[in-house]
Protein backbone atom coordinates (compact mmCIF):
# COMPACT_ATOMS: atom_id res chain seq x y z
CA UNK A 1 0.00 0.00 0.00
CA UNK A 2 3.18 2.04 0.44
CA UNK A 3 3.61 4.93 -2.48
CA UNK A 4 6.74 5.52 -3.92
CA UNK A 5 8.09 8.48 -5.44
CA UNK A 6 10.19 7.50 -8.77
CA UNK A 7 13.01 9.67 -9.74
CA UNK A 8 13.61 7.70 -13.18
CA UNK A 9 15.94 6.95 -14.95
CA UNK A 10 19.08 9.52 -15.95
CA UNK A 11 21.53 10.10 -18.89
CA UNK A 12 25.22 10.83 -18.62
CA UNK A 13 28.21 10.67 -20.93
CA UNK A 14 31.07 9.38 -19.42
CA UNK A 15 34.15 8.33 -21.67
CA UNK A 16 34.51 8.14 -25.17
CA UNK A 17 30.64 10.12 -25.18
CA UNK A 18 29.11 6.59 -24.82
CA UNK A 19 25.70 7.71 -23.43
CA UNK A 20 25.47 5.19 -19.61
CA UNK A 21 22.11 4.75 -17.82
CA UNK A 22 22.27 5.46 -14.59
CA UNK A 23 19.19 4.32 -12.20
CA UNK A 24 18.29 6.48 -9.32
CA UNK A 25 16.54 4.36 -6.63
CA UNK A 26 13.08 5.07 -5.79
CA UNK A 27 11.99 6.25 -2.61
CA UNK A 28 9.35 5.45 -0.09
CA UNK A 29 7.20 8.12 0.45
CA UNK A 30 4.17 7.96 3.19
CA UNK A 31 0.49 7.75 1.37
CA UNK A 32 -2.73 8.07 3.07
CA UNK A 33 -3.66 4.69 3.91
CA UNK A 34 0.25 3.48 4.60
CA UNK A 35 0.65 1.82 7.83
CA UNK A 36 3.62 3.66 9.49
CA UNK A 37 5.89 3.68 12.84
CA UNK A 38 6.16 7.27 14.02
CA UNK A 39 8.09 9.30 16.57
CA UNK A 40 6.54 12.27 17.60
CA UNK A 41 6.62 14.63 20.63
CA UNK A 42 4.08 17.46 21.21
CA UNK A 43 4.53 20.12 23.10
CA UNK A 44 2.43 23.45 24.05
CA UNK A 45 3.72 26.51 22.41
CA UNK A 46 2.65 29.00 25.04
CA UNK A 47 4.57 27.01 27.92
CA UNK A 48 7.06 24.80 26.32
CA UNK A 49 4.56 22.05 28.29
CA UNK A 50 5.23 18.70 27.22
CA UNK A 51 1.70 16.82 26.12
CA UNK A 52 2.88 13.54 24.50
CA UNK A 53 6.22 11.84 23.54
CA UNK A 54 7.05 8.71 22.11
CA UNK A 55 10.91 9.37 23.29
CA UNK A 56 11.63 7.90 26.62
CA UNK A 57 14.93 10.62 27.02
CA UNK A 58 12.49 13.68 25.93
CA UNK A 59 10.28 12.84 28.74
CA UNK A 60 12.76 11.85 31.52
CA UNK A 61 14.71 14.87 30.38
CA UNK A 62 12.03 16.71 31.18
CA UNK A 63 10.31 15.40 34.07
CA UNK A 64 7.20 14.28 32.45
CA UNK A 65 5.02 11.70 34.53
CA UNK A 66 3.81 9.73 31.28
CA UNK A 67 4.94 6.47 31.95
CA UNK A 68 4.82 5.14 28.21
CA UNK A 69 5.60 2.65 26.47
CA UNK A 70 8.13 4.38 24.83
CA UNK A 71 8.44 3.23 21.52
CA UNK A 72 7.39 4.54 17.81
CA UNK A 73 3.91 4.57 17.33
CA UNK A 74 1.57 2.98 14.73
CA UNK A 75 -0.29 5.11 12.50
CA UNK A 76 -2.46 5.38 9.49
CA UNK A 77 -2.40 9.05 8.00
CA UNK A 78 -6.47 9.62 7.02
CA UNK A 79 -7.61 7.03 9.98
CA UNK A 80 -7.69 9.04 12.98
CA UNK A 81 -4.61 7.45 14.82
CA UNK A 82 -3.33 10.82 15.75
CA UNK A 83 -4.81 14.44 14.97
CA UNK A 84 -5.90 14.84 11.48
CA UNK A 85 -3.23 17.95 11.37
CA UNK A 86 -0.14 15.32 12.52
CA UNK A 87 -1.21 12.82 9.78
CA UNK A 88 -1.81 15.08 7.15
CA UNK A 89 1.98 16.26 7.57
CA UNK A 90 2.87 12.16 7.44
CA UNK A 91 1.97 12.13 4.06
CA UNK A 92 5.03 12.83 1.35
CA UNK A 93 7.92 12.05 4.17
CA UNK A 94 10.03 9.11 3.55
CA UNK A 95 11.41 6.61 6.28
CA UNK A 96 14.14 8.74 8.63
CA UNK A 97 12.74 12.25 7.53
CA UNK A 98 12.01 14.38 10.24
CA UNK A 99 9.70 17.48 10.28
CA UNK A 100 8.82 20.50 13.08
CA UNK A 101 5.62 22.29 12.53
CA UNK A 102 2.88 24.35 14.57
CA UNK A 103 -0.89 23.53 15.13
CA UNK A 104 -2.96 26.52 15.46
CA UNK A 105 -5.80 26.04 17.84
CA UNK A 106 -8.80 25.34 15.11
CA UNK A 107 -6.50 22.61 13.74
CA UNK A 108 -6.30 20.99 17.51
CA UNK A 109 -8.70 21.24 20.31
CA UNK A 110 -10.55 24.35 18.99
CA UNK A 111 -10.82 27.78 20.53
CA UNK A 112 -11.87 28.48 23.99
CA UNK A 113 -15.27 28.69 25.09
CA UNK A 114 -15.89 31.31 27.70
CA UNK A 115 -19.72 29.72 27.95
CA UNK A 116 -17.88 26.61 29.09
CA UNK A 117 -16.39 27.97 32.09
CA UNK A 118 -18.96 27.38 34.84
CA UNK A 119 -19.67 28.86 38.62
CA UNK A 120 -20.92 26.15 41.10
CA UNK A 121 -21.94 26.14 44.43
CA UNK A 122 -19.31 24.27 46.86
CA UNK A 123 -21.74 21.99 48.28
CA UNK A 124 -22.89 20.34 45.13
CA UNK A 125 -19.30 18.68 44.89
CA UNK A 126 -19.25 16.86 47.62
CA UNK A 127 -19.48 13.57 46.10
CA UNK A 128 -16.91 14.89 43.76
CA UNK A 129 -13.98 12.64 44.19
CA UNK A 130 -10.22 13.65 45.32
CA UNK A 131 -9.49 17.15 47.15
CA UNK A 132 -10.94 20.01 44.82
CA UNK A 133 -8.00 22.46 44.84
CA UNK A 134 -6.90 25.34 42.53
CA UNK A 135 -5.63 23.25 39.07
CA UNK A 136 -6.89 20.02 39.87
CA UNK A 137 -9.11 17.96 37.33
CA UNK A 138 -12.93 17.23 38.67
CA UNK A 139 -15.79 15.22 37.13
CA UNK A 140 -18.83 16.61 37.58
CA UNK A 141 -22.04 15.33 35.94
CA UNK A 142 -20.29 12.94 33.40
CA UNK A 143 -18.05 15.87 32.37
CA UNK A 144 -14.40 16.58 33.28
CA UNK A 145 -13.17 20.14 34.40
CA UNK A 146 -10.35 21.76 35.73
CA UNK A 147 -11.07 24.10 39.29
CA UNK A 148 -9.75 27.65 38.17
CA UNK A 149 -10.77 29.74 41.70
CA UNK A 150 -12.55 28.52 44.71
CA UNK A 151 -13.61 31.43 47.37
CA UNK A 152 -17.06 32.51 48.98
CA UNK A 153 -18.60 28.98 48.54
CA UNK A 154 -18.25 28.84 45.35
CA UNK A 155 -15.46 26.92 42.90
CA UNK A 156 -15.06 27.84 39.26
CA UNK A 157 -14.65 24.85 36.69
CA UNK A 158 -13.28 25.17 33.16
CA UNK A 159 -14.86 22.34 31.29
CA UNK A 160 -13.11 23.60 27.49
CA UNK A 161 -10.91 20.73 26.27
CA UNK A 162 -7.29 21.09 28.41
CA UNK A 163 -5.05 21.48 25.22
CA UNK A 164 -8.08 24.06 23.79
CA UNK A 165 -7.10 27.14 22.00
CA UNK A 166 -3.51 26.25 22.70
CA UNK A 167 -0.97 26.08 19.36
CA UNK A 168 1.21 22.73 19.51
CA UNK A 169 4.26 22.88 18.33
CA UNK A 170 4.86 19.52 16.91
CA UNK A 171 8.13 17.25 16.34
CA UNK A 172 7.82 13.81 14.07
CA UNK A 173 10.15 11.75 12.51
CA UNK A 174 8.93 8.67 9.95
CA UNK A 175 11.00 4.89 11.67
CA UNK A 176 9.07 2.79 9.02
CA UNK A 177 6.82 2.40 6.11
CA UNK A 178 5.35 -1.05 7.32
CA UNK A 179 4.91 -3.07 3.85
CA UNK A 180 5.20 -6.68 4.58
CA UNK A 181 2.39 -8.78 5.91
CA UNK A 182 3.38 -10.33 8.76
CA UNK A 183 5.34 -6.95 10.44
CA UNK A 184 2.17 -5.22 9.64
CA UNK A 185 -0.35 -7.88 11.26
CA UNK A 186 2.44 -7.70 14.50
CA UNK A 187 1.88 -3.92 14.36
CA UNK A 188 -1.47 -3.81 14.26
CA UNK A 189 -1.86 -6.48 17.24
CA UNK A 190 0.61 -4.74 19.41
CA UNK A 191 -1.70 -1.30 18.95
CA UNK A 192 -4.81 -3.10 19.67
CA UNK A 193 -3.06 -5.27 22.63
CA UNK A 194 0.26 -3.78 23.83
CA UNK A 195 0.29 -4.99 27.44
CA UNK A 196 2.14 -8.29 26.02
CA UNK A 197 4.50 -8.27 23.33
CA UNK A 198 3.54 -9.56 19.96
CA UNK A 199 6.13 -12.59 19.72
CA UNK A 200 4.12 -14.26 22.49
CA UNK A 201 1.28 -14.52 20.14
CA UNK A 202 1.57 -17.44 17.53
CA UNK A 203 0.18 -16.39 14.08
CA UNK A 204 -0.77 -18.25 10.75
CA UNK A 205 -1.91 -16.70 7.66
CA UNK A 206 -3.61 -18.80 5.12
CA UNK A 207 -5.98 -16.83 3.71
CA UNK A 208 -8.28 -15.76 3.59
CA UNK A 209 -7.85 -16.71 7.43
CA UNK A 210 -5.92 -15.23 9.72
CA UNK A 211 -5.51 -17.59 13.06
CA UNK A 212 -3.92 -15.74 16.01
CA UNK A 213 -3.34 -18.02 19.17
CA UNK A 214 -3.32 -15.83 22.35
CA UNK A 215 -0.27 -16.47 25.11
CA UNK A 216 -2.25 -17.06 28.60
CA UNK A 217 -0.79 -13.55 30.09
CA UNK A 218 -3.64 -12.17 27.50
CA UNK A 219 -6.61 -13.96 28.59
CA UNK A 220 -7.39 -11.60 31.52
CA UNK A 221 -6.65 -8.51 30.25
CA UNK A 222 -8.87 -5.97 30.81
CA UNK A 223 -11.30 -5.85 27.83
CA UNK A 224 -9.60 -7.88 25.58
CA UNK A 225 -12.98 -8.80 23.55
CA UNK A 226 -13.13 -5.50 22.83
CA UNK A 227 -9.72 -5.73 21.77
CA UNK A 228 -9.73 -8.99 20.07
CA UNK A 229 -13.24 -7.29 17.83
CA UNK A 230 -11.36 -4.48 16.67
CA UNK A 231 -7.88 -6.31 16.12
CA UNK A 232 -10.24 -8.66 13.57
CA UNK A 233 -11.58 -5.64 12.59
CA UNK A 234 -8.01 -3.55 11.17
CA UNK A 235 -6.94 -7.00 9.98
CA UNK A 236 -9.81 -7.46 7.27
CA UNK A 237 -9.15 -3.70 6.53
CA UNK A 238 -5.34 -3.37 6.47
CA UNK A 239 -3.90 -6.65 5.35
CA UNK A 240 -4.95 -7.73 1.32
CA UNK A 241 -7.37 -10.75 1.15
CA UNK A 242 -7.63 -11.22 5.23
CA UNK A 243 -11.64 -12.07 5.25
CA UNK A 244 -11.70 -14.04 8.42
CA UNK A 245 -9.90 -14.21 11.80
CA UNK A 246 -9.65 -16.60 14.38
CA UNK A 247 -8.20 -16.66 18.09
CA UNK A 248 -7.50 -19.13 19.72
CA UNK A 249 -7.17 -19.78 23.85
CA UNK A 250 -6.34 -23.17 25.12
CA UNK A 251 -6.93 -24.27 28.60
CA UNK A 252 -4.79 -27.60 29.74
CA UNK A 253 -4.94 -29.00 33.05
CA UNK A 254 -2.18 -28.62 35.48
CA UNK A 255 -0.89 -32.04 36.64
CA UNK A 256 -0.75 -32.23 40.83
Amino acid sequence: MSGFFSVGAVMSEEGSGEAVEKTVEEKPLVREGDLVLVDYTVRVKETGELVETTLEDVAKSEGAGQGGPFEPRLVIPGKGFLLKAIEDELIGMEPGQEKRFEIPPEKAFGPRDPNKVKVIPLRRLRDVEGPITVGSRITVDGREGIVRSIGSGRVTIDFNPYLAGKTLQCEVKVVKILTEERERIKALLHNRIPDVEAEKFKIRVRKPEVRIELPNEAYLLPAIQVAKRALAKDLMEYVDGVEKVVFVETYTKESG
